[in-house]
């Protein structure tokens, strides 16, 4: 009775180790297919590579009238990200107020399906609206594909009073992509103050 004792805890033993090597396993591979599948990210650490590419483009804003400027800020939140400055405030009644702003890549980028970003806000600076974002991917002057997303609730509350969301944006198309434009519109919105993007990447 013993022996046969002995022998079923040695079974179970080797069963519990089999498994925990199977979910080591299996998470490692996840993690593989989750780097594998950034295309493109965007670091702003560094202080000389300013807006690491981003510009905006008034000419092609879509009833907006008021102000719009990009900047790099690492003293908000204690690291260094993409800053907003931008007034809505004339454009509150409004159903899509839309600054833009623009990247241009050195080489095409392959295979990419969507936009992802953190987007950063403090709601105390409106009243009423709210965001919704719009990705516009191009392959020289030919437009690949345009996607919106619906309302940006954020609910993650960092310091400051500002909150955070993860946007992500599909995007559809099967040629390699130069240049990408991104705008943040505002829905009835009179918002006016700084938002912020972080953990930018095309995916």
């Amino acid at each position: 009775m013993k022996k046969n004792a002995v022998m079923m805890s040695v079974i179970l033993l080797v069963i519990a180790v089999l498994v925990v090597s199977c979910a080591s396993s299996g998470g490692a591979a996840k993690t593989e297919q989750s780097t594998a599948d950034v295309k493109y990210s965007w670091n702003f650490d560094d202080p000389a590579s300013g807006t690491a590419g981003w510009f905006m483009i008034p000419d092609e804003y879509w009833d907006f009238h008021g102000t719009a400027e990009i900047s790099r800020d690492d003293k908000t939140f204690g690291k260094a990200v993409l800053r907003m400055d931008v007034d809505y405030s004339k454009d509150s009644k409004s159903d899509w107020s839309e600054p833009k702003m623009k990247m241009t890549f050195a080489a095409p980028i392959e295979g990419v399906k969507k936009i992802s970003f953190d987007f950063i806000y403090n709601p105390a600076l409106t009243k009423d609206g709210h965001f919704k974002s719009k990705a516009v991917i191009y392959n020289g002057k030919k437009q690949l594909a345009e996607n919106n997303t619906d309302a940006i609730l954020a609910f993650d509350e960092l310091p400051g009073g500002y909150v955070k969301e993860n946007v992500s944006i599909s995007v559809r198309g099967s040629s390699p992509v130069d240049s990408i434009v991104l705008s943040i519109a505002g829905y009835k919105l009179d918002y006016k103050g700084p938002v912020f993007f972080d953990n930018m990447r095309l995916e």
